[in-house]
């Protein structure tokens, strides 16, 4: 059923189609009338839809934002005016402003077997094939409102497509960036196609500029085939008046393995939909996140993952810390589907609450129709360990950073997961910094 909010948009889509097309590419056009149906079906979604219990998407939309229809950037250049602060990454860069897909860096050098372009670059070479291919290929079977809402209105972004073969060095950073005179809702899109065998780390940086309050929607589709590794890694370092929706979709095929970490350190509200397919036997999914909220700060991870064959093992660890009158909540399910038998699958969750108003909200599930498996789900809700924190005073420790300790280490287990080592130790440091509340984005100066 058609929201109100979901009316603003089907109706400005209405007035504007003709110029969205004419800034977007064919493949991008095809699939809009799609989306409009399935926007008008499902609406954006109420705290009445199940997997969106905690998150009312349709009140959070309800503002009027500005749309950026004539694709003007409000950041001339972001490579000089951006400085990276995670020392020795040396990573291939690309910048999404709003969501106006900027040009490489003159002077960027791609890895061989890497393609990494924009929608609109994809469509005037030989790549629009493969764009035609898996654009929208696993979003448009989903009947999330706020996934319809972004194809009905992404009018480019970005292809990261891995060879056959191909084993990347250095991580990709792709950094987000909020950044425009008026309040403004950014439609972006991100896929990653890795061919048999390939390799790459690929790093999601959110960052916010200015004090106007901005509305993103991000739908990422990951395809991994057989016998490859994808590893996705986002970080949120956003503003208080910031809303993000990320709906990230995974179809992995036999042997491949993928893992995504997610850390959220600032924020206003920050959604988080994952829907993961293990479609072929052998199949690895890893999925962590830290959360660090306070304040008013919401934050929803909803997690799905499928095994639809023999064989996969899926692990997921969620851990947050929650300070002030912030709110994390959590849900994921994993379904093993009938013949999907030597099934292994851990999901837990974890809440530390340090001040008496945080809440969590936890719901772990399994749905389960085979009978050779090895699946297990945890929830813990809780304070910091009074007896802990004795210990630490009792050698000389100030409450303050025993608590601080405590709180690094509760997290740290989700660090440990992140494979690539100097993005672990940046992480650390900035977990830390969080915590003693000194956190800042000194790597970037937006002018």
């Amino acid at each position: 059923m058609t929201t109100h909010s979901a009316s603003i948009y089907l109706d400005l889509y209405d007035q504007h189609a003709a110029l969205l097309a004419s800034r977007s590419n064919a493949v991008m056009n095809e699939r809009r009338a799609d989306a409009r149906a399935r926007l008008a079906q499902y609406g954006l979604p109420t705290s009445r839809i199940e997997r969106y219990k905690y998150t009312d998407a349709a009140a959070a939309f309800a503002p009027d934002y500005g749309v950026n229809l004539h694709r003007v950037c409000s950041v001339s250049d972001p490579y000089k005016t951006y400085r990276c602060s995670v020392p020795n990454l040396s990573a291939v860069l690309r910048f999404v402003v709003g969501d106006v897909v900027m040009p490489a860096a003159p002077t960027a050098v791609l890895p061989e077997g890497l393609r990494l372009y924009s929608f609109a670059e994809a469509a005037a070479a030989d790549d629009a094939a493969l764009l035609a291919r898996y654009y929208d290929r696993l979003a448009r079977e989903s009947t999330d409102g706020v996934s319809a809402l972004n194809t009905l209105l992404t009018q480019d972004g970005l292809v990261v497509h891995l060879a056959a073969g191909t084993h990347l060095k250095s991580p990709l950073q792709i950094v987000n960036i909020s950044a425009a005179d008026l309040d403004m809702l950014s439609s972006r899109r991100l896929l990653i196609v890795a061919e048999a065998g390939a390799s790459a780390d690929i790093l999601i940086c959110d960052h916010s500029a200015g004090e106007h309050q901005y509305v993103s929607t991000e739908v990422i589709e990951v395809f991994a085939g057989e016998g490859s590794h994808v590893g996705l890694y986002t970080l949120e370092e956003t503003h208080t008046t910031n809303r993000r929706f990320c709906h990230t979709f995974v179809e992995q095929a036999a042997n491949s393995h993928v893992q995504m970490g997610s850390v959220a350190l600032t924020s206003g509200l920050s959604r988080s939909t994952t829907d993961v397919v293990l479609r072929a036997a052998g199949a690895r999914y890893d999925g962590v996140a830290a959360v660090i909220a306070d304040a008013a700060e919401h934050i929803d991870h909803n997690v799905l993952v499928r095994h639809a064959a023999e064989g996969c093992q899926s692990d997921m660890l969620y851990k947050y810390v929650l300070d002030g009158d912030s709110l994390g909540a959590f849900a994921g399910k994993v379904l093993v589907e009938e013949g999907a038998q030597q099934t292994l699958s851990q999901m837990t969750n974890a809440n530390l609450c340090v001040s008496p108003t945080a809440r969590a909200l936890s719901q772990p599930m399994l749905e389960i129709y085979a009978d050779d498996v090895q699946c297990n789900h945890g929830s813990t809700i809780g304070r910091l360990d009074d007896a802990a924190l004795f210990y630490l005073r009792q050698r000389g420790i100030a409450e303050a950073e025993a608590r601080l300790l405590l709180q690094h280490a509760f997290i740290n287990d989700v660090l440990q997961r992140i494979p690539v080592g100097i993005l672990r130790e940046r992480l650390a440091m900035l977990v830390e910094r969080r915590f003693r509340g000194d956190l800042r984005c000194s790597g970037c100066a937006l002018l």
